[in-house]
């Protein structure tokens, strides 16, 4: 205690002699243990950076393989799409040959009546062209 209480007291230059020396080693003492805690922190940030990169690549990952799927999805949605149009398309035919095939069987009962050509057509739908030769062939 008594060297401390010297070490303040500036009667010659050995006392500010070791009072520069104590500042010196006390300055360098928290300059190490300045550095020993930034060296700790800095491998802290350093373990969680590199966690959160690894969890940045991991979603990413995920979210080609969503891509991916996607992609997939929307392939067999664009066939889905295909094939009910084609389905449309063929329902459409077959109404269309249901309904002429009606007219065609009213056309022929109508020629078997002994109607004309024209209040044929008329009542059918069916042109002329078509009606005529029904006319011809069941005709009364």
């Amino acid at each position: 205690m008594d060297f401390l209480i010297n070490l303040f007291e500036l009667k010659d230059a050995k006392n500010f002699f070791n009072l520069i020396v104590f500042i010196l080693v006390i300055n360098i003492i928290l300059i190490f243990i300045s550095y020993y805690y930034d060296k700790l922190s800095k491998e802290k940030y350093d373990k969680r950076f590199k966690a959160y990169e690894t969890s940045l690549k991991d979603l990413v990952e995920e979210f080609r393989s969503f891509e991916v799927m996607l992609v997939e999805q929307k392939k067999t949605m664009d066939e889905y799409k295909y094939n009910f149009q084609r389905i449309e398309q063929e329902i459409s035919r077959l109404a269309d040959s249901h309904s002429s095939e009606q007219n065609v069987t009213l056309a022929i009962n109508l020629a078997k009546k002994g109607l004309d050509a024209e209040s044929i057509s008329k009542q059918t739908g069916l042109p002329i062209e078509e009606v005529n030769p029904i006319i011809k062939y069941h005709g009364g």
